[in-house]
């Protein structure tokens, strides 16, 4: 095995030791930790997944819906019947990436049509396969844009998005499209019949989907390192990880091919890889967006949102995918979605935005906090007013997350015994260790779901909080060795760092948005704001203010495969 890394974070005691794993020791180590007796309970308890066992100090009661009761509203005759939100042009995304604008007002003014850009994107989409990004259907792309062009001919768009290009992550049903979820044989063979629901009301704003995007093997890590499709590229540096486990989706909207993408977030799978590809990228509330034609990998803890090149897309992609679902109950419980104050974005002072600044100090890379300082001092010059909290809990909190998605992903990796040794190593290793979880491991860790959602809530609401200020990831995007093309890795401490950040949000249900904060070395760097439960239109405006912030560059990544006729 190669050098140990250790693992500390906040508040956490004791540290654990994780070793790095690559090929044959991976696959080694896969092996045994299925057949060899005990193995599997050793790894699990020096993983620091039994530790909330002996904590009888907590007693609060388990949940596992991430909405608190009193945030529950009553949606009655829910439909997905839409009347899209329309975004002002007056106040309209400055960005060196191509926007919906750009299609929308090329569109509108006869420059080019949905048609034209299909077939230019069409080419693109092939010269840009070794990067390992999505996978197309050439006859559907072209079936939906000369719809697209049919109705901007007779001036009817169903939206500013009619004509838009979207990337879909592989977990979400498009029909025609084999729903693999990263794996070699899940739906091998069998189309979808039908779209999910995020993608049927894509379709019913006009915009046009262009297939599914690679992810982790289940989502079951943050790197989206995948033999079996070839891991996406970061567009900012090939031998970098784009993230994951939406991946793809990072790197087809940071390479330039579509200005949006659907990813799905459990543990940051929406966050990271937008901070690394430097992106927009919105994990919405639990239930937000209907789960109906998803995967359910992790059922309590995932939400599907956009990733995006500016904070107009973003903002205008959740407004569409957004709201309730019958075929989702939990959707039902939701409020009216809205976008109230996106345009207010040069006057906070209607805001407080906490800061943590012990939790601040698990990031590895000290430009991150450098950039958090430098927005922090942009915030207050726009009228925010600044605070420093602590939030409780923060390390059994990371637990609590850790047990509950290995044991929800390993749930649905076990509904395939028949094809069980067809998984990666890297997914039967971490299945290996989730199947020593128990059922008392899994319910302690939705009472400390419990026990957060209420230390949220009372920062929220008793100290009237609207933004929690915080890093995305404590690492920017790392190399991946080539020792790991071929049968995957297992770098736990990687994934650690990466999501440390991240899983506060996945474990409560709350809304969080990652901003790029410019670049260090040309790799890009990340902030995320978190609020509370079904405020995702603060966190789009906030995103807005950001995208103003003076200094944070924004740049073209080298490798670039923008549609030629809108540039």
């Amino acid at each position: 095995m190669s050098d140990k890394k250790s693992i500390n974070t906040i508040n956490e005691k004791p540290d654990f030791e994780a070793p790095e794993l690559y090929g044959l020791t991976l696959l080694l180590a896969a092996s045994a930790i299925n057949y060899v007796p005990f193995a599997k309970y050793k790894v699990a308890n020096d993983a620091l997944l039994y530790r909330l066992r002996d904590r009888n100090d907590i007693t609060d009661h388990p949940n596992t819906t991430a909405i608190p009761p009193t945030y529950m509203s009553d949606t009655k005759d829910a439909s997905i019947n839409q009347s899209f939100i329309q975004l002002n042009p007056e106040h309209k995304s400055v960005s060196p990436f191509l926007s919906f604008w750009d299609y929308h007002e090329a569109y509108t003014q006869f420059k080019t049509t949905p048609t034209e850009v299909a077939n230019n994107l069409l080419i693109k989409l092939d010269q840009s396969k070794p990067m390992n990004w999505v996978r197309f259907n050439c006859q559907d792309i072209q079936k939906q844009a000369d719809a697209s062009t049919e109705r901007y001919r007779l001036n009817k768009p169903l939206s500013q998005m009619d004509g838009v290009f979207v990337a879909i992550k592989e977990e979400l049903d498009i029909q025609g499209l084999e729903t693999k979820v990263g794996t070699c044989f899940i739906n091998d063979g069998t189309p979808a019949t039908k779209d999910a629901t995020l993608v049927l009301k894509l379709k019913k704003s006009g915009a046009i989907i262009i297939g599914s995007t690679v992810m982790n093997e289940l989502g079951w890590d943050t790197f989206t390192v995948n033999p079996n499709t070839g891991m996406p590229k970061n567009p900012y540096g090939t031998v970098r990880t784009c993230g994951g486990s939406s991946g793809g989706s990072g790197g087809v909207v940071a390479g330039g091919l579509v200005p949006v993408a659907i990813g799905a977030d459990g543990g940051g799978s929406i966050r990271i890889p937008s901070a690394f590809c430097g992106l927009y990228g919105l994990k919405t509330t639990y239930a937000r967006v209907s789960g109906h034609g998803g995967a359910t990998v992790d059922p309590t803890l995932g939400s599907y949102g956009p990733m995006a090149a500016t904070a107009d897309d973003m903002a205008l992609t959740y407004s569409i995918i957004g709201g309730p679902d019958p075929k989702d109950t939990n959707s039902l419980l939701q409020p009216l979605l809205h976008l109230k104050d996106y345009d207010n974005y040069l006057d906070l002072s209607d805001l407080t935005i906490a800061i943590t600044p012990e939790w601040n100090q698990s990031a590895v890379e000290p430009v991150i906090l450098e950039q958090l300082d430098l927005f922090k001092n942009y915030l207050q010059k726009l009228g925010a007013r600044i605070v420093e909290i602590e939030i409780p809990d923060l390390d059994i909190s990371g637990t609590a997350h850790n047990i509950t998605i290995c044991s929800e992903m390993y749930t649905f990796a076990s509904s395939h015994p028949k094809k069980f040794n067809s998984f990666l190593a890297h997914t039967r290793l971490l299945s290996g260790i989730a199947s020593a979880l128990e059922t008392r491991d899994y319910v302690r860790a939705q009472q400390v779901r419990t026990r957060m959602m209420n230390h949220l809530r009372e920062i929220f609401e008793d100290q009237k909080i609207d933004l929690i200020l915080c890093p995305t990831s404590a690492i920017l995007a790392p190399e991946i060795p080539e020792k790991a093309y071929k049968y995957g890795m297992c770098n736990t401490a990687l994934t650690v760092q990466s999501m440390t950040y991240c899983t506060l949000a996945n474990l409560t249900g709350i809304p969080a948005v990652t901003v790029p904060a410019g670049f260090h070395n040309g790799i890009p760097v990340a902030l995320q704001f978190m609020t509370s439960w079904w405020n995702e239109a603060l966190l789009c405006r906030i995103a807005k203010a950001c995208e103003r912030a003076p200094g944070v560059e924004r740049k073209r990544p080298e490798h670039w495969f923008a549609a030629d006729e809108l540039i």
